[in-house]
C-alpha cells in the first residue's frame, strides 16, 4: 500500500502500530483517533465472482441487500473469506482498503463523503492510510450509494 501510495503521489499518510489494528476497536483503542474518523471496507464476491468494496462508516454495517440494489444484480453478494481477500486483493481481511483495489467495484456511502478526512485499512492488521475524502474521491473510481444499513 505504502509502495502504490508513493507512485501514484496520493496525499495521504501510512500510519503503522505495533498493535492490531484488525477491528474498530482495536484501531481506535492504537490509534487514539475517534470512531468517526474510521471507515470500514467490507469486501464482497457477487455470484458470476466480480469484487465489490462497500466502503460504510465504521459505526455501520454494510447492506448486502443494498449493495445488490446499487449493482442492480440478481442476487445479494457474499463477503469474501480470508483467503479469498489475500487472493483477490493482496490485503489481510481486516486491513482491506479500497485503495490499490483496481479489479474492485467500489461503493463509497454519502455518510463518508462528507467527512474532511477518513482512516481505511492499510492493507493489513498493523496499518492505516489516514486520507482526505477529496483526495480519496480523486485516486478511487468509485459510486456514490447508501450501503450502510
Amino acid at each position: 500500500m505504502k509502495q502504490w501510495i508513493e507512485q501514484k503521489k496520493v496525499d495521504a499518510e501510512m500510519l503503522g502500530f505495533e498493535g492490531s489494528v484488525h477491528s474498530v476497536q482495536e484501531a481506535v483503542a492504537v490509534s487514539g483517533y475517534p470512531i468517526e474518523r474510521f471507515t470500514k471496507s467490507i469486501v464482497m464476491l457477487t455470484s458470476d465472482e466480480r469484487l465489490v468494496i462497500a466502503l460504510v462508516p465504521a459505526d455501520a454495517r454494510a447492506s448486502t441487500e443494498r449493495v445488490r440494489k446499487a449493482l442492480d444484480l440478481t442476487d445479494r453478494p457474499r463477503i469474501v473469506t480470508a483467503e479469498e481477500s489475500e487472493r483477490y486483493l493482496g490485503q489481510q481481511l481486516g486491513g482491506n482498503s479500497p485503495l490499490n483495489a483496481p479489479n474492485a467495484t467500489i461503493l463509497i456511502d454519502p455518510k463518508v463523503l462528507e467527512r474532511d478526512w477518513i482512516l481505511t485499512g492499510g492493507g493489513d492488521d498493523r496499518n492505516l492510510v489516514k486520507i482526505p475524502v477529496a483526495e480519496l474521491k480523486r485516486v478511487v473510481t468509485y459510486t456514490e450509494a447508501r450501503v450502510r444499513k
